[in-house]
Formats: C-alpha cells, sequence, structure tokens
C-alpha cells in the first residue's frame, strides 16, 4: 500500500530508492543507575576520560568537515568543542557527581538537560542550533562512559535512511555515495543536521512525526524541495518522480553555470545580488557562490556570548578583515540589532513584555551611547579597507536617524583630528523595516544614501504577527499585498532621490517572488549565499519591462497567496 507523508523540507533534491531504518542507540534505551556505583571521585574519572575521548573524535569530525564543507560548516563542530570546554558546563556535571553522588551518565544527561531548557527559553531560532549541539555532546559523552561504540553506518546498497532524528556528527558522518537521502521523525530545517546535509548535497525531510513500521528495502521517495514522503509509490509516481528528479539536477547544473557569471537581467540591466553573513565563517559561501558584495552583515555576533563589550580594536579588525577579504566590492554593516530578548549581561538590558517593540536596536543605540560611539569609531578606522556601507536599524522617526547621524559627525572629527585616516566614500543607509519608515521614505531619502528593506521585521511589524509565533505563520508567510505597497513607496522615494534600494530579508532570494522587487526599482537583493546562483540564473531570464508589469499586477492583488500563485504561472 503507498503511503504519502508530510514533513518539513530540510534540503532540497528528490531520491528514489530502498529504506534502510536506522534503530535508536543504546543509549536511549539502556538504563542508567541514578547514583554512583562507585565513589564520587572515580565516577569524575571515568566522566574526564569520556570528556577527552569526545575532544579527540569531535576534533577529528571538525578537521574532516572543514576538508570537505569549508570552514563555515566546520564551526558547527568547533562550536561542540568549546561546549565540551565550558567551564559553567563542565561545573554543573562536577557539582551532581560530587555534591549530589549522580552516577557519571546520569549527570551529564541532567546537565544536558538543564541548559537546554535554558536554550528553549530563549526562543530564538539561533539558538535552536544550540540545542542540537547539546543533545548530541550528551549523547557522545554517554557513549563513552558507556564504553559504547559509536555507531558507524554500514550500507551494502545506495539507500535512503530513515530515524528517529540524527545528530550533526552522525549527519556529517555519512557516506555521500551510498546515502541517497533521509527522513526522520524530529528535526527543524533550521538544525544543524540539516544545515549539513544541504552543504552535502543530500535531500533530506525532517518533522514527519511517528514513522509507519518500514520494512528494510521497500521502496521511498523523498522529495527534498517539498517536504513529500512516499513509501511503496505506484509506478506511475515512480514515473512521475523520474522525472522530476531529472529536472531538479539539470536545474542544479544550470545554477552552477551560472556562479560566477555577471549579475544582470536578460536585457542587460545590472542587478547587485548580494550575500547575508552573521559570523566571519559565512565569508567562504559569500565568495564560492560569486556574491556581488555583502548586503547584510549583522554583527550581533561579536557582542553575544562575552562577559564584556568588544573594544574598538576588536571590531575595527574584524571589520578590516571583512572588507579586505571583499576586495573593494561592497560591504553593509548593520550596526547593533539587540533588545531585550537576548541576554547580554553587560549591556543590562530590561525585560520588556514585548521586546520586539521595545528598547532595541537604534533605540537602544542612542540610550547607550558609549557602545554606539564604540560600534561607529570601528566602523570608520575600516572604511579605508574597503567599499563599506553602514546601516542603521529599526529608525522609525527622522529624529532618530539625525542624533545618529550627529554622533557620527562628531566621532568623524574626533578621528580626524587624532589623525586617523577615513574614507570619504563610506556609505549611511537605514534599514526600512517599519511602516512609519516606509510611509516617510520621501523624507528619510533626502538624509541617507540609500534604503535596505528588511522584510522578515517589515513584515512582523505590518501585520502585528510576532515571526517566531507558529500560530501566526498564515500572517507573515510569503510577500503580503500591504508589505509590497509599503515597499513601493519607499522604492518611488529611493528613485525620486537618486539613492539607491536594497531588500535584504528572506523574500530576496525566493525564486518567484524576487521578480517584483525588481519590478517596483529595487537594485540589490542580498540573502543567503546559498541562493545567489539560483536567483542570478533566473535573472538572466527575465527583462526590466516584464518584471515592472509583474509587480504592477502583483500590488492589485488581495493575498499573498494569490500573488505567489501569479508569479508561479508567469516564470513557468
Amino acid at each position: 500500500m503507498t503511503v504519502t507523508l508530510q514533513g518539513i523540507p530540510a534540503s532540497p533534491g528528490v531520491a528514489i530508492g530502498p529504506v534502510y531504518f536506522i534503530e535508536p542507540t543504546k543509549t536511549t534505551q539502556q538504563q542508567s543507575p541514578e547514583l554512583c556505583a562507585n565513589s564520587p571521585e572515580v565516577e569524575w574519572q571515568h566522566f574526564t576520560k569520556a570528556l577527552e575521548q569526545a575532544k579527540e573524535q569531535v576534533t577529528f569530525l571538525r578537521d574532516k568537515t572543514q576538508a570537505e564543507l569549508g570552514t563555515e560548516k566546520a564551526e558547527i563542530f568547533a562550536s561542540h568543542l568549546s561546549i565540551l570546554r565550558d567551564p559553567e558546563f563542565l561545573a554543573e556535571i562536577r557539582k551532581k557527581i560530587s555534591d549530589e553522588h549522580k552516577s557519571a551518565v546520569m549527570a551529564v544527561k541532567e546537565t544536558g538537560d538543564l541548559f537546554i531548557e535554558l536554550l528553549r527559553q530563549v526562543q530564538d531560532e539561533l539558538f535552536m542550533g544550540r540545542i542540537n549541539d547539546i543533545e548530541d555532546i550528551v549523547h557522545r559523552l554517554v557513549q563513552n562512559i558507556q564504553g559504547d561504540e559509536l555507531g558507524t553506518l554500514h550500507l551494502q546498497q545506495p539507500s535512503i535512511v530513515a530515524a528517529k532524528d540524527l545528530t550533526p556528527s552522525e549527519t556529517a558522518s555519512l557516506d555521500r555515495a551510498m546515502v541517497l537521502a533521509f527522513i526522520t521523525e524530529g528535526g527543524s530545517a533550521l538544525s544543524h543536521s540539516s544545515i549539513l546535509a544541504r552543504s552535502l548535497g543530500i535531500p533530506a525531510v525532517v518533522g514527519l512525526g511517528p514513522l509507519p513500521d518500514l520494512h528494510e528495502g521497500s521502496s521511498i521517495i523523498v522529495d527534498g524541495i517539498t517536504g513529500t514522503v512516499i513509501i511503496n509509490p505506484h509506478a506511475d509516481i515512480l514515473s512521475e518522480y523520474e522525472q522530476k528528479r531529472s529536472a531538479y539536477i539539470e536545474e542544479q547544473s544550470l545554477i552552477r553555470h551560472y556562479a560566477g557569471k555577471p549579475s544582470v537581467t536578460r536585457d542587460g540591466v545590472p542587478i547587485e545580488i548580494a550575500a547575508n553573513i552573521g559570523s566571519l565563517q559565512d565569508l567562504d559561501g559569500v565568495l564560492t557562490n560569486g556574491a556581488d558584495g555583502i548586503g547584510l552583515f549583522r554583527t550581533e555576533f561579536m557582542f553575544m556570548d562575552r562577559p564584556s563589550m568588544p573594544s574598538e580594536d576588536e571590531q575595527f579588525e574584524v571589520y578590516k578583515f571583512v572588507l579586505q577579504r571583499m576586495k573593494g566590492k561592497p560591504v553593509v554593516i548593520r550596526t547593533l540589532d539587540v533588545g531585550g530578548d537576548k541576554q547580554i549581561p553587560y549591556i543590562e538590558l530590561e525585560q520588556e513584555a514585548n521586546p520586539f517593540l521595545g528598547v532595541r536596536a537604534i533605540r537602544l543605540c542612542l540610550q547607550k551611547e558609549t557602545l554606539f560611539r564604540t560600534q561607529i569609531r570601528a566602523l570608520l578606522r575600516a572604511s579605508s579597507f574597503g567599499k563599506l556601507r553602514i546601516l542603521l536599524p529599526m529608525i522609525a522617526t527622522l529624529e532618530e536617524l539625525r542624533a545618529a547621524k550627529k554622533i557620527i559627525a562628531e566621532e568623524t572629527t574626533y578621528l580626524q583630528q587624532s589623525g586617523i585616516s577615513i574614507s570619504d566614500s563610506w556609505e549611511l543607509g537605514i534599514m526600512i523595516e517599519i511602516p512609519s519608515a516606509a510611509l516617510l521614505a520621501n523624507h528619510f531619502a533626502q538624509e541617507v544614501d540609500f534604503f535596505s528593506v528588511g522584510t522578515n521585521d517589515l513584515t512582523q511589524y505590518t501585520m502585528a504577527a510576532d515571526r517566531m509565533n507558529r500560530s501566526l505563520t498564515y500572517l507573515h508567510q510569503g510577500l503580503t499585498p500591504a508589505v509590497l505597497q509599503l515597499i513601493e513607496l519607499a522604492a518611488k522615494a529611493a528613485r525620486a532621490h537618486g539613492i539607491w534600494i536594497g531588500v535584504c530579508g528572506e523574500l530576496a532570494g525566493d525564486p518567484e517572488l524576487f521578480p517584483l522587487f525588481i519590478g517596483l526599482g529595487i537594485t540589490e537583493l542580498s540573502m543567503g549565499s546559498a541562493s545567489i546562483p539560483k536567483i542570478r540564473s533566473r535573472l538572466a531570464h527575465i527583462t526590466l519591462h516584464e518584471a515592472a508589469q509583474w509587480a504592477s499586477q502583483a500590488s492589485t492583488m488581495e493575498s499573498s497567496e494569490a500573488i505567489y500563485t501569479y508569479m508561479k504561472g508567469v516564470l513557468s
């Protein structure tokens, strides 16, 4: 009997083959003694031996991943090493063994649960991968303590792997020649296992829920594009998906062809296709995919997970490094964008009932001037090493913009008087992510060099829908007509005053929706670097005139679904 399941598409591609189910490992089934069988000191020795063994295993995985997938993906296992060396993590395990007389296995499991629960309370997408990391580390430590061998998958034929879940370590160890795809009951598209699957080019569907009984060798189809899994497909379904697989392979070849090509429309209009980055590790992907620049450099990573604020020199070195790596291509660096939803002890952020509407981003920077001035000085100093564009987030009023500009002018004067060289060609822009900024775009355009539309937050604030709230997904999926019209207002104002405007939100990399931005007059699109070749290839097949017609038509529609359906139709 044919069974169709729907999960979360985690890694694109289509695979057809026999299924191989991985049973849960011993550590998930084996009952562990709660209290020490030996003295606490002996238990601690068991743990430290397992810890050193884990460090060696993870170091090997990190080096292997770096060699095969690059520095960015190897950072996943570098973070595993940081957990294994984390004083708080180790101190909590020591306390449970020494003070509470827990067994080493129980101490590790309970400490892992404690740290995971703390991370879950943050409710931030960025922390989901961290939870996955801790689960992986706990799994590894427990196996080492119990003397179990870490599982290695030995497939007799190319197969589709099915499991309750896969850790990042298990995913990185998959043999690409033998694993056609994988499906899991748990997981998310943001997990490190999913990120690794995308880098490995292994189609994956996760979050399927309890899987039906799977007989080893049963035929199965995995559609990592739509999240569909079909067990025991009929011949006509097999034929359909074989065609879909061939079309996908052909499309990927086309995308690779465009990876280093100029970003122009069919009628020769240049569009800057840039990349979003959130750490230095992301730079490899930016360069590999031939980005025209960096359209959004999130600087928050420098300020988080540390006891004190990064110094001016420390920030300067990071900005200088990125500008130099980009070799004259533009780099848009956003000033600090945090609020009460992030725990940064040295900034002393107040807990707020609704931190997304509270003191964050530019509001915080104007209240904490020392923080802002330090970052501005570091940015201005770095401007001599590349094409710098400074981006101010969450600007709602002209008064905020002018207050920020006053500080920038003062710091510019200070540096010049100190004999420090500053480029005279750096640019200043603002995020269009609050409706008031779009509505006042004509005024803002007279005071800045560019606009950058953040579609994620512009949608959130326009629709009054927290994008982290799953029950409100229907309000922030796709491109809503209201958001499209706000972007159109900003684009018209930019054009009228001779400044450029870009889009750096998630929708910039949507293959069906990005032409609408081109049609509105957007001249820069910034996205995850992996999306760049595909968008560049699509761009080469449309004209500016066509895009303008589509945008005009879409702006009259009444729902995001209607817009998406329309664009899918005209592009097919």
